[in-house]
């Protein structure tokens, strides 16, 4: 009885079994076998890749064969004697299955199904560019800091359109032709702005982390970082992030920044470089012009450059104004690639000069591109300082000292009332402009205080300007034959207009149909010889008039009650012989330049004490050198002197002492000695004799002490807490050292020099001071030598 209840058992059991599977459980035995073959053969065929087959291996066959065994072991009657037989039916289902897919990969060599796919290329080619030119030494210069195990991080930083993101593709390439040891190059190119998720999410691509990007999704930011800092912390990678905008913290985005590894960005903004504490920072700057020529003939092509004999020279005109911008050469070399018409190029220069962004994709493709600078600048203050550069003609190198006085001048500063604070604040603008790369640093005689505005910057700033009411800009070429050519409704929008060097204007309209909301008016190197009565009549708002460098300009007229508004007036270097009385109506008028007006005897009584704002004065030579200090030259009276003593708000002076009464009075008032920022004395050498041996300079916002150079017995110089001044001698007094100039420091002793924060220079060339037994410097950090020849000190015997 028992017998048959265990038979019973396996009857029931077995009873709604079909014939295939029995077979399935009949077969175990040998299927578990064959699987237990093909295991062995993939393992054999798959050793190239056995990490990834392991674990294969170990999550999908081992355990299916492992139940195998164990379902073989309780098999008996032929395959019947299993106390649950859909157990065998299920496992020997699999078997068979699994061995069938087993073979198939096997005989194929593909391991898609049972594995992970092939790890990424070390290095992901990207698709050629033909705008290469002018790379080769680029690269060449960044390879060789990529070699340096001592640099990680790189900032790579200049305009956009000047070729940042091509250098990088060529980077990237780079890597892939020369023999090193990266584990892994992964570039993130700019097609967004980037950020933390945007650089995870590109990692993972490239190093093959969860292809599907399922998983990955589903992990918090630590959990991404964690899993990248493991798989980047054992290889020695390179990161390349083009078009770094802000700083960026890589450790949380997981990236370990290691001697071994390197991180190279693009930036528009040298800022960037400092706040990512890049261990080198490379300006990728615009091109020479034989490689600029070299960009814009390919894009031309050889064969319309000589379609006519004319035409390479007009093309070399065009490619000239592109500045060496790659950006502006490509597209309209692109542009002019048909025309075999030299009219068609004469044509493109005279659109270029007048209306650039009306010519072929530059108003649509370069100058937006171009404009991303501007955009990310952190105020309106700051944008509109980097528009009013445009006012300033065509490769214009532009003094800052200049361009922050115009600024004050119209009012564009907060602290415009405070001159020496709103200077800093200029100061601090400009080097903005400069770190966004929308300024660039020019050096003119070792000297480092100008600047200049690319011209494809400045036709975009016009560009800019020209849709934006409250700062329409109205600029005369240099080409411009009369400002009544010009259309009447260009002067009716302009906020600002600029006349600049156009020597064939020698007149202007006496009533010009100028908007209401003029606030600058620049008139610079004309043959103009006078403003004639009513000029200035409709200009209720202008704030700045700067009619300097004018060599024929003798009148200007400004009748009462005009200009009421006026807070800046330059008529330096001008024929000017006399300042109109209506001058004195201008009450908010904050500076008054006058230098070099040698044909200026006199200024009349009671205007200056009537400019009850004015903070700036200057009146006194443009050039020490070859001026002649006679009957003819301008210097400022006790009278007026008193008159600029009594107004309340005077900052600074800049005077020409003539006398021996003005040097007295300037000796006697600490306010005026307070507001002195250039003194040039131009008095006979037998006063000097009686007055003046020892000199001494002390919290004074004097810029040099040129005089000196008039006092022939002095014999004691001192000089203490003078922040503003910069040099002893004025680089700009052009002499050379000489027997008959020997004399000049004949008597000087000593000379002592402390707390001069600014001081560079004491004289540009070595000189002579046979006298000299002392020289001491204490606090003055920016002077780096001292201009002492063989002679210096030899009558002492030093």
């Amino acid at each position: 009885m028992e017998f048959l209840g265990i038979i019973w058992d396996i009857v029931k059991g077995c009873w709604n079994c079909t014939a295939n599977a029995s077979s399935y459980i009949r077969h175990l035995e040998a299927n578990v076998d064959a699987l237990s073959q093909a295991e062995r053969e993939l393992d054999s065929s798959c050793k190239d890749v056995s990490g990834r087959i392991e674990q294969a291996i170990e999550a999908d066959f081992v355990p299916r064969e492992q139940r195998g065994e164990k379902e073989k072991a309780k098999l008996c009657l032929g395959g019947f004697c299993s106390q649950n037989c859909w157990s065998g039916y299920n496992v020997g289902k699999e078997v068979v299955e699994m061995t069938e897919a087993v073979k198939d990969q096997t005989s194929k060599g593909h391991f898609d199904v049972v594995a992970d796919p092939r790890p990424p290329p070390v290095v992901e080619i990207l698709p050629k560019e033909n705008n290469i030119v002018g790379i080769e030494s680029r690269l060449s210069e960044v390879w060789r800091y990529i070699e340096d195990d001592g640099v990680k991080i790189i900032g790579l930083y200049g305009v956009r359109g000047v070729g940042k993101s091509t250098l990088l593709k060529q980077l990237n390439d780079t890597f892939s032709d020369m023999s090193h040891k990266f584990g892994a190059v992964i570039m993130v190119k700019a097609s967004t702005e980037l950020n933390i998720e945007k650089i995870q999410d590109v990692i993972r691509s490239r190093l093959g982390i969860d292809p599907d990007g399922d998983k990955w999704k589903n992990r918090d930011d630590q959990g991404r970082a964690a899993e990248i800092f493991r798989r980047l912390s054992n290889k020695k990678f390179a990161l390349l992030l083009d078009d770094l905008r802000e700083r960026i913290e890589l450790s949380e985005a997981g990236v370990p920044v290691q001697n071994a590894s390197k991180i190279v960005f693009t930036t528009i903004f040298e800022e960037v470089c400092s706040s990512m504490s890049v261990d080198w920072r490379f300006k990728v700057d615009y091109l020479p012009q034989e490689e600029a020529w070299n960009l814009f003939r390919l894009k031309v092509t050889d064969e319309v450059l000589n379609s006519h004999p004319e035409i390479r020279e007009l093309a070399e005109t065009v490619a000239n104004m592109c500045g060496g911008l790659p950006l502006a050469l490509v597209t309209i070399g692109s542009a002019m690639a048909s025309r075999r018409d030299p009219d068609n190029w004469r044509y493109a220069i005279e659109e270029l000069q007048r209306y650039p962004s009306g010519f072929e994709s530059i108003g649509t493709h370069v100058f937006p591109l171009l404009k991303f600078s501007y955009d990310r600048l952190t105020s309106e203050t700051h944008k509109t300082c980097f528009l009013y550069g445009s006012l300033f003609p065509r490769n214009q190198i532009i003094m800052k000292d200049e361009l922050i006085e115009l600024w004050i001048g119209e009012g564009l500063l907060r602290d415009s009332h405070n001159i020496a604070v709103a200077r800093r604040e200029g100061k601090f603008i400009l080097e903005s402009l400069k770190l966004a790369c929308l300024l660039e640093e020019v050096e003119v005689n070792n000297s480092e205080d100008f600047v200049k505005m690319h011209n494809m910057l400045r036709d975009m700033a016009l560009w800019i300007a020209s849709s934006q009411g409250a700062n329409k800009i109205l600029v005369f070429q240099e080409t411009d034959k009369s400002i009544k050519e010009q259309e009447t409704a260009s002067w009716k929008e302009a906020v600002r207009v600029s006349l600049w060097r156009s020597p064939s204007i020698d007149s202007l309209s006496p009533t010009p149909p100028c908007s209401p909301r003029l606030l600058t008016l620049l008139v610079r190197y004309t043959m103009i010889k006078e403003f004639e009565n009513k000029f200035f009549k409709s200009m209720y708002a202008l704030r700045v008039l700067d009619s300097s460098q004018n060599a024929k300009l003798s009148k200007l007229h400004v009748g009462e009650g005009e200009l009421i508004d006026l807070q800046y007036l330059n008529l330096s270097n001008t024929n000017i012989c006399e300042l109109p009385i209506g001058i004195k109506s201008c009450t908010h008028l904050r500076t008054l330049l006058l230098d070099g007006t040698e044909n200026l005897k006199a200024i009349p009584v009671g205007m200056l004490s009537s400019l009850l704002s004015l903070r700036v004065f200057s009146w006194v030579p443009t050039r020490y050198a070859g001026f002649n200090y006679g009957s003819s030259v301008p210097g400022v009276t006790v009278l007026l002197l008193e008159e600029l003593e009594s107004l309340k708000h005077l900052q600074e002076i800049s005077v020409i002492i003539l006398t021996i009464d003005s040097l007295n009075k300037l000796k006697s008032s600490l306010k005026l000695q307070s507001c002195i920022r250039r003194l040039v004395m131009g008095l006979p050498e037998a006063i000097f004799s009686q007055d003046l041996q020892d000199l001494s300079i002390i919290n004074c916002s004097i810029k040099d002490l040129t005089c000196i150079v008039y006092i022939p017995r002095l014999r004691f110089l001192f000089a203490k807490d003078c922040p503003s001044l910069e040099e002893i001698i004025a680089s700009d007094l052009r002499f050379e050292p000489s027997e008959e100039n020997l004399s000049m420091f004949l008597h000087l002793r000593q000379a002592y020099f402390f707390k001069l924060p600014n001081l560079k220079n004491i004289c540009h060339k070595a000189m002579a001071f046979p006298s000299l037994e002392r020289i001491y410097v204490h606090g003055c950090p920016s002077l780096r030598k001292l201009p002492l020849s063989l002679e210096s000190g030899k009558r002492n015997g030093v």
